[in-house]
């Protein structure tokens, strides 16, 4: 079989070229230039952000800073947060009370360090006492311990709380020194003062010292059968002694 030849033009005759093809972007292009491929989308089947008005550069300055402004955004919110939340006005209060420490911490202010039975004691110190049964429920205490907590509070802080609760060890030596210093100052020689890990009871004289982490003695009195935190804290456990004593006069 015999092999057709491919067709060739005769000489000298002129091939026309094909015309140029317009794109719509107003480029001009052959017919035989590569079209690029369609880019492949961001995620199976999300739809392609526009590139129209999205902003860049740097974000607009902050507003100045007030430590001291309210927020009205706490009094916006009306509608009572679903259970277990604390309700409305406990949730404002915790709210005003971190937005405080904050601002004193922004002034250089640095804060006692607190465990959550004290912080939640002088949350309710805070707020003049309003909550208190809400924060002896949450605290697993009675309304009456919780009232002697915030009255630790008062007098020592959350040292004073951790002289308030359970008896923790304390230096038998230290509790030696502190009998050996109050024993003149007791009304009634007999019986002697009980020693009770950190705690050293005069119970006919209705005064008991605690011994606190930060060293000092903290005077608690008889009142009515029930021993109470009272004013005078003192690392001189004679100066507590005398702090009880006074609260018991003063309170009769």
């Amino acid at each position: 079989m015999t092999a057709v030849p491919p067709h060739r033009p005769a000489a000298g005759r002129h091939v026309r070229t094909p015309p140029p093809v317009e794109h719509p972007g107003g480029d001009t292009a052959t017919d035989d230039r590569a079209v690029p491929a369609p880019e492949a989308p961001t995620a199976a089947g999300a739809p392609r952000l526009p590139g129209q008005g999205v902003r860049t550069g740097a974000l607009p300055p902050l507003p100045p800073l007030d430590p001291h402004g309210t927020a009205p955004v706490l009094d916006a919110v009306t509608a009572e947060p679903p259970a277990p939340l604390p309700d409305l006005a406990v949730l404002r209060t915790l709210v005003r009370d971190a937005a405080r420490r904050a601002a004193a911490l922004l002034q250089g202010h640095v804060p006692e360090a607190h465990d959550t039975v004290a912080d939640a004691v002088r949350f309710i110190v805070g707020t003049g006492g309003a909550h208190l049964e809400t924060a002896a429920a949450h605290l697993g205490v009675t309304p009456l311990r919780m009232r002697h907590l915030t009255a630790a509070y008062h007098h020592g802080g959350p040292h004073g709380v951790a002289a308030c609760l359970s008896p923790r060890p304390a230096d038998p030596a230290v509790l030696a020194g502190a009998e050996a210093a109050i024993r003149p100052l007791r009304p009634f020689a007999e019986p002697p003062v009980e020693r009770h890990r950190d705690r050293l009871t005069d119970r006919p004289a209705g005064v008991e010292l605690r011994h606190g982490p930060d060293g000092r003695w903290y005077p608690y009195a008889d009142r009515d059968g029930v021993l109470e935190p009272v004013a005078g804290p003192h690392r001189d456990p004679v100066r507590a002694y005398r702090a009880a004593r006074l609260a018991l006069r003063r309170h009769r």
